[in-house]
């Protein structure tokens, strides 16, 4: 059963008791998209979270009429938009299927309904936007202090599934370099 990879992963994050995890099974859905298909869409208002079951999702950003690459959501992740959630706003990002791809969504106001009647629930909340906040701010703070072949490096050092499974073109994007400069990159190794 599906649901019980999110419960494996959110018991992970901070542990649950057997009655909260009921709950969340109450407020989960599986979803399934085709590769091309938006999880999230600029423009469109998307309050629900995903726990990647399956496949993988890529953020980006439209600029100038083109795609900058922001971040890749792979399994066992959660891909959400906190700040058009939190904000009651419209997305200004889109994510979107790289292949068939299985989620299990749940709507961020049934959960929080739920950490309302549940202090586990609710710092497990509080951590998953803390883990989502320093994620942000590594980003940020790797294009302010890092060079692109620092950020390759770290990549490769990782391990990451993006080397692996991404595109050129979206690798170089994510590193905020041309092509050209990545395949450079990479042949030095």
């Amino acid at each position: 059963m599906m649901e019980t990879n999110i419960l494996r992963f959110l018991n992970g994050v901070s542990p649950l008791s057997e009655k909260d995890n009921d709950d969340i099974l109450k407020i989960v859905k599986t979803k399934q998209l085709k590769k091309g298909e938006h999880w999230l869409e600029e423009g469109k208002a998307n309050y629900r979270i995903a726990f990647i079951e399956e496949g993988y999702l890529r953020k980006y950003y439209v600029k100038d009429g083109n795609e900058i690459t922001d971040a890749f959501y792979f399994e066992n992740d959660i891909c959400a938009d906190l700040p058009s959630i939190i904000g009651k706003t419209k997305s200004v990002a889109n994510s979107v299927a790289m292949q068939d791809t299985v989620l299990t969504a749940f709507s961020y106001a049934e959960f929080n309904q739920l950490c309302e009647r549940s202090p586990a629930l609710e710092h497990l909340n509080r951590t998953l936007v803390e883990i989502t906040f320093l994620r942000f701010y590594d980003r940020t703070a790797s294009f302010i202090l890092k060079t692109p072949k620092e950020r390759y490096d770290d990549l490769v050092k990782a391990k990451s599934p993006i080397l692996q499974k991404a595109t050129q073109y979206h690798i170089s994007s994510y590193l905020g370099i041309g092509p050209q400069h990545l395949s450079r990159l990479r042949a030095e190794k």
